[in-house]
């Protein structure tokens, strides 16, 4: 009988922990965000994915009451911000960047320490930044086809720059001799700002270079635009047409922004924080923000972010194999 009693008083004592944790972690839900936030930006200060998160890390801030802090960590094509960012607490006070290095990197190296499909909550894909075909004026072209006509009839002197090898602009440049049935040269950069400078002085002919950087240079005429590489025009550039639309079917690469969570992250965070991201966006001053950017704002679910996420990557995949570049 004893031991009867002594069970149900047990049970009992158990009922009421439970109860009592329960509420526990309702009232700290409830109650999120109680302290600063960090981003993790797995690239370097001053380009163009340190320049929107802060954006959207300081209007995160004003609507949510708290500090929202943006750690960069760059280097190695994302894989160390990646895993500090996959690593951390699943408990909604880490987010991290997520760009198309992210979605390249598995194909161009034998080791990488997150998997798209697993190690992350997708939150949202945020903005796009379209790229632009550009070359370096001395070239006699005027448009896409006489810039092919050229390059075919000077096989061995055309260069294309890029970032570095196995990055966003080294597969584009690649793609787009592939599409196009051009060779041109490959000459890697460690930034795409010396790569940059070079096509500016002439030491390259050809380069992706995305819109926020390429239209100064192309309204200054040191550099003349061809085309925009995603597979819509962008409102920023309009009167260029897309390599889609010119013949190079298919042909797209954009910079997107997105931001996830770690995997694991509670489903009423992830929902919270998507809808935080979402009045961001429509305020007026992220709008304006954007627009100096040229960046193009998108509202995209968690679940079509993860499903882009793979199919850039499977993309990649396929470029990589294409031009036959050896994973490191």
């Amino acid at each position: 009988m004893k031991r009867a009693i002594s069970r149900r008083l047990a049970v009992s004592a158990l009922t009421v922990l439970a109860c009592g944790g329960f509420t526990g972690l309702s009232i700290a839900a409830d109650a999120y965000p109680n302290r600063p936030l960090r981003i993790v930006a797995p690239y370097g200060a001053g380009g163009s994915y340190d320049v929107i998160a802060r954006i959207m890390g300081q209007k995160l801030g004003e609507h949510m009451g708290q500090q929202f802090v943006v750690d960069n960590r760059p280097g190695a094509t994302g894989r160390i911000g990646m895993e500090i960012g996959i690593k951390s607490s699943p408990d909604g006070y880490t987010l991290l960047v997520v760009g198309s290095s992210q979605t390249i990197a598995p194909s161009v190296h034998l080791k990488v320490p997150y998997d798209l499909r697993t190690s992350l909550q997708p939150l949202m894909m945020f903005a796009t930044i379209s790229n632009a075909a550009v070359i370096h004026p001395s070239i006699p072209a005027q448009n896409l086809q006489e810039f092919i006509n050229y390059a075919k009839s000077k096989p061995g002197t055309m260069r294309f720059g890029s970032g570095g090898t196995g990055g966003i602009t080294h597969l584009a440049g690649e793609l787009f001799g592939s599409m196009a049935g051009v060779k041109i040269d490959h000459v890697p950069y460690k930034a795409g700002a010396l790569a940059t400078n070079a096509i500016l002085a002439n030491e390259i002919q050809f380069y992706i270079l995305n819109l926020l950087n390429s239209l100064p240079h192309v309204q200054a005429n040191r550099l003349r635009a061809l085309a925009v590489t995603g597979l819509k025009r962008s409102s920023f550039a309009p009167s260029l047409p897309t390599l889609d639309e010119l013949g190079l079917k298919g042909y797209d690469v954009i910079e997107f922004h997105s931001m996830a969570l770690p995997a694991g992250t509670p489903k009423n965070i992830v929902s919270r924080m998507h809808g935080e991201f979402v009045k961001a966006l429509k305020t007026e001053d992220t709008i304006k923000r954007f627009a100096n950017l040229a960046a193009e704002i998108t509202f995209t679910s968690p679940e079509e972010t993860g499903a882009y996420l793979l199919s850039e990557q499977a993309k990649y995949a396929k470029i990589v194999k294409t031009i036959g570049l050896k994973p490191d």
